[in-house]
């Protein structure tokens, strides 16, 4: 009898294994099928090579001043015309100084706004980098077993909500901005602006932009954590009466974006009867987000060059304030440098497309247009010197950076070493011994950077390729067998709010595959594609 249950107990534990086994085996199997695209760190890094900037670079045959006009600038008068010479001082636009005092306080509410949604799309982001993503499975699952709504029949009472039935205020805070609303605070000078607490759903009638106009005031309307005045500032929406069109009184504007609200049809009463509540959801530290993996990743991707685009929008209205405060007090614009004016606008239809108004272009010895890694604005600096290299003679020669762009350059037009993903600004190199280059020559550039002995071995990578766990922070990377590990990293300083410093745990030889989606998991095999001219192990 005993050698019977012995017999039974054996062949169920032999048959739990076998299952377990099938189970591990089939997502073994199916792990095999996937592949992970890996590439080289040397690619991925955001820093510089070798302690020297690279790039390439085409000889022009002068320098170039331009000239940009904010809309909250307004032109007085244009003393040159296109194809005119003129000599360094020599003037080439005054600007009307009635408003300037006005568009600097407007250029200021305008950063401390941007400043405001930068810190709203970090805690946004951070928020989905410390969110856990459903499978693809539960989420097909749960909508296979969401049973259709049952559709409700319109009562007969077809009453629409208007602005008269919406409450004003909710707490403190404005729903809606009319003629009749009062600030929490100031006298809507420049100096101390109307403020306005409102709702995250709270909108601005045209009625009292109108007001704001006539009266010639400024109005800043926030929105508060909380509803309060004393909560952390969200966003701030300001609105200048001088600047101001007239508008339809009825109108209406979102406070949280300052877009116009269109109106929506009628929309019917739902009909008295009994409404049978929801089961509320269970609080739980491990409960998944409405997110696959897939869209996770997008997410996080869309918010980080949302936040790229935001700080490079501070960084021009922060320039853009710095020439305003620089302006002379007769408000002239004079030439820099000896040369042709290339390019004149209309000032009553100034650019729109971020292009200058005004272009001079100097005629004296040759010039070289080069790019610089943003990581290397703090190193590089006007007066700094660049090798240069002829590509058809292979000739040497010295220039000296005489000008660094403000603006990042366009990623199509960049043709240097290091991370394409990252910002590259273009500066002007002036050559004093030209003999044997030509207008329109290439010409390989190289900037030593110095002053940091270590720089080759200096890793940053995007914060989207580093994941963490348990406090601990790893990205995926290539085991040399053509398989996907986990390496757990040191991190160091943050840079320009998109690249993390590694201290330690990889190398610039090693290959790292993106950390979120279906094949960002360990044992997945790696392909490294095109990145190292060789096909998948």
């Amino acid at each position: 009898m005993k050698k019977k249950v012995v017999i039974a107990i054996l062949i169920v534990v032999l048959a739990g294994g076998g299952i377990t086994g099938g189970v591990v085996g089939y997502r073994a199997y199916q792990n095999s099928k996937l592949v992970a695209e890996v590439q080289s760190v040397s690619m991925l890094n955001s820093g510089f090579w070798g302690g020297s900037m690279e790039s390439d670079g085409t000889v022009t045959n002068g320098q170039q001043q331009d000239v940009y006009v904010s809309t909250e600038q307004t032109i007085q008068k244009v003393f040159v015309t296109e194809g005119q010479e003129v000599s360094e001082g020599d003037p080439l636009l005054q600007y009307d100084m009635t408003n300037i005092d006005l568009a600097i306080e407007m250029k200021k509410l305008d950063i401390q706004t941007t400043e405001n949604n930068i810190a709203v799309v970090q805690k946004e982001l951070e928020k989905l980098k410390n969110t856990k993503p459903i499978s693809t499975t539960a989420s097909t699952s749960a909508a296979d077993n969401t049973a259709p709504s049952t559709p409700v029949t319109p009562s007969a009472d077809t009453s629409v909500t208007t602005p008269d039935t919406v409450e004003e205020k909710t707490g403190d805070a404005y729903n809606y901005i009319s003629t009749t609303a009062q600030p929490y605070i100031g006298d809507g000078s420049q100096e101390n602006p109307y403020r306005f607490l409102c709702t995250k759903e709270a909108y601005v009638y045209g009625s009292y932009l109108n007001t704001l106009k006539s009266e010639g005031k400024i109005a800043v309307f926030e929105i508060h954590d909380g509803n309060t005045v004393d909560g952390a500032l969200i966003s701030a929406w300001t609105k200048v009466g001088a600047a101001l069109e007239e508008v339809d009184p009825d109108a209406k504007w979102y406070v949280i974006d300052g877009s116009k609200v269109v109106d929506e049809p009628d929309i019917p009463d739902i009909p008295d009867e009994p409404v049978v509540p929801d089961t509320p959801s269970v609080p739980d530290d491990n409960q998944q987000s409405g997110y696959t993996a897939d869209e996770l990743a997008k997410e996080i991707a869309d918010k980080e060059k949302e936040l790229t685009k935001l700080d490079l929008d501070k960084r021009k209205a922060e320039l853009a304030l710095k020439q305003m405060e620089n302006q002379s007090e007769d408000g002239m614009v004079y030439a820099e440098f000896n040369g042709t004016i290339k390019k004149v606008g209309d000032p009553d239809n100034l650019p729109n497309d971020g292009s200058a108004f005004l272009t001079l272009s100097g005629s004296d010895g040759l010039y070289v247009k080069g790019t610089l890694n943003e990581l290397a604005l703090e190193q590089v600096k006007v007066g700094q010197s660049v090798t240069a290299t002829s590509w058809s003679t292979g000739m040497m020669f010295d220039a000296t950076i005489t000008e660094i762009n403000d603006y990042p350059e366009d990623a199509n037009g960049y043709y240097g070493s290091g991370n394409p993903n990252a910002s590259y600004y273009g500066y002007t190199a002036y050559i004093e011994d030209s003999t044997g280059l030509s207008n329109g020559d290439n010409l390989s550039l190289s900037i030593n950077l110095g002053g940091d002995e270590d720089s080759s071995d200096k890793i940053y990578l995007d914060k989207a390729y580093v994941r963490k766990e348990d406090g601990k922070s790893y990205v995926m990377k290539d085991d040399g067998t053509g398989h996907l590990v986990k390496q757990y990293v040191k991190t160091g300083k943050t840079i320009y709010g998109y690249a993390v410093e590694i201290k330690s745990g990889i190398t610039m030889d090693d290959y790292l595959a993106f950390p979120y989606g279906k094949t960002a998991k360990e044992g997945v095999k790696t392909d490294k594609g095109e990145d190292s001219g060789t096909a998948m192990y």
